[in-house]
């Protein structure tokens, strides 16, 4: 089966900035001033969440066994992969919508394909979040744009041209 290499590609880029978030010295030095990236409710940073891999590896499984079996061809397996992945992500995103705004974060935007959030709130309810059992690493603010930019370069390079 194909992984989703795009999602990975980009958490291997944004991942090395997420020590720095961690430890709280995403602050930025502007001549002789510090400033953080912060919300209105607090700091800001991107979540990374992942789908239930319990889950996944079951649902591969299935797929792998229709495919083995001849009920199914290797391009249907693939769409139906991808179909799981999609929905375990969107259904991870949501459970982390509820519990962060159970925990008092404010979720200020998200992009599904990437399972990322924007997330806003007090330093120790994000960093309380990392105890989510769908929430892979917090990242520093910027990493959110540069997935949103990476979302508009695929669909500008994937919508044909006339």
């Amino acid at each position: 089966m194909e992984f989703d290499t795009g999602r990975r590609r980009f958490l291997e880029i944004a991942g090395t900035g997420a020590a720095l978030s961690l430890a709280g010295c995403n602050a930025q030095q502007t001549d002789g001033e510090t400033t953080e990236t912060t919300g209105s409710n607090g700091a800001t940073v991107t979540v990374a969440v992942q789908p239930d891999q319990e889950q996944l590896q079951q649902r591969e499984d299935e797929i792998r066994s229709q495919l083995e079996s001849g009920n199914i061809s290797q391009t249907e397996a693939q769409e139906q992969f991808r179909t799981a992945q999609s929905e375990l992500r969107s259904a991870a995103v949501s459970s982390f919508e509820e519990q962060a705004a159970e925990s008092g974060l404010t979720i200020e935007d998200s992009i599904e394909q990437f399972s990322v959030l924007l997330v806003s709130g007090p330093a120790t309810a994000l960093i309380d979040a990392l105890s989510f059992e769908m929430v892979n690493g917090l990242l520093p603010a910027e990493t959110f744009q540069q997935a949103k930019d990476q979302v508009t370069t695929q669909t500008a390079t994937d919508t044909p041209s006339n």
